[in-house]
């Protein structure tokens, strides 16, 4: 699954990687070394034909939606997504990129406890997710937008931690993912899978736990003689 994750480099840095995106005016966002369900994040979605960013809040509502206590799913499984009445308009319509520099996943350990882990591309390269978007404008009286992150099994480096992992997209996933012209789940298939590429991982503090804590200090690796055994 995904429950948390990194963005604390600047949108240039995302735009430059990925090219020909547009940025709202909506999207600017301080850093966070922690955003966490209900936090806004910024998305790559279709516009008006074009690729562009915006800033939504992680927690899926639906189109649909009108009861205040409407619980906010924040991640999908991208083995059936495709025919979840929750997610099948979204899936076929109104998918979207989810920019971020990496990952937190915990691991259960004995006695209950469990160990935050970090997940990132090698080199500081941007982690772009695979996601649904939407907007709703029943649940508050005001337009709502918000976005999930899709998962697959996990690939063999992030089973030793979860058996879930988000979707990575490389520059073709992306591409495809984005493409409205791909409205089939089995047109898309071929990019729902873990990732195949390299993928760095190290403990990290139980400081991430907490929502509130949002710093450099969330990504730090634990030094080799506090790291669980």
């Amino acid at each position: 699954m995904c429950g948390r994750f990194d963005r604390h480099r600047e949108l240039a840095h995302f735009i430059t990687a990925m090219g020909g995106v547009d940025c709202c005016d909506d999207a600017a966002l301080p850093s966070n070394y922690n955003v966490s369900p209900s936090q806004s994040a910024w998305v790559v979605h279709r516009s008006s034909g074009n690729a562009a960013v915006s800033a939504m809040s992680w927690g899926f509502v639906p189109e649909w939606a009108s009861e205040t206590r409407f619980t906010r799913p924040i991640n999908a499984r991208s083995e059936t997504a495709h025919e979840k009445p929750m997610f099948r308009t979204a899936f076929s319509k109104q998918r979207c990129l989810v920019l971020c520099d990496g990952y937190y996943e915990w691991q259960r350990l004995s006695k209950g406890h469990k160990q935050p882990h970090y997940f990132c591309l090698p080199l500081g390269a941007p982690m772009i997710l695979a996601g649904l978007w939407s907007s709703n404008d029943r649940l508050t009286g005001n337009v709502l937008q918000t976005f999930c992150v899709l998962t697959v099994s996990a690939s063999p480096v992030v089973n030793s931690v979860h058996h879930r992992m988000p979707v990575i997209l490389d520059q073709e996933g992306q591409s495809a993912w984005l493409d409205p012209a791909r409205p089939e789940e089995a047109a898309l298939r071929p990019w729902l899978r873990p990732w195949e590429g390299e993928i760095e991982v190290a403990p990290v503090s139980t400081f991430v736990n907490s929502p509130v804590n949002n710093s450099v200090q969330c990504i730090q690796p634990l030094q080799a003689d506090s790291a669980p055994v």
